[in-house]
């Protein structure tokens, strides 16, 4: 048999710097894997806020969409400048044939008025409410 000295000797070693050596490397590491996307945006935007940083991000979103639809508007309106370029050319082209055919004109005035009165809508003729009537029991219910 043992005496009790013997058996408690390898106790007074404590694990207790060990574990808490081991507990900080631990959790450096796990908040270290899960920030990385922060310390990406510390990067770009500097040491700042999550809150700061999302709202930079968002003005940012809200210029590039803003320069994206004046990019898209001047490429319309170059466009529509091109069609009525293209438009004036074709006009003038047809010009000598349109008074060479006056009549035709008329005709197709005419019928495009024509189509646009039957276009119009009517409204719906307005029928009056039936007359108010007194109130009566239905064939199951009665007073009795």
């Amino acid at each position: 048999m043992r005496k009790p000295d013997e058996l408690v000797a390898k106790i007074d070693r404590s694990i207790f710097a060990k574990a808490l050596v081991i507990s900080i490397v631990a959790h450096i590491a796990l908040m270290g894997a899960t920030s990385v996307s922060l310390f990406q945006d510390w990067v770009h935007y500097g040491i700042h806020s999550p809150s700061y940083i999302n709202a930079e991000k968002t003005r940012e979103r809200r210029e590039a969409e803003e320069t994206r639809r004046r990019e898209a508007t001047a490429e319309k309106a170059k466009a529509e400048a091109a069609e009525a370029e293209a438009k004036k050319a074709s006009a003038a082209t047809n010009q000598t044939a349109a008074a060479a055919e006056p009549a035709r004109q008329t005709v197709a005035a005419a019928e495009a008025s024509a189509a646009k009165e039957s276009k119009e809508k009517t409204p719906p003729e307005v029928q009056p409410l039936p007359p108010k009537k007194e109130f009566q029991y239905g064939d199951d219910l009665t007073l009795d």
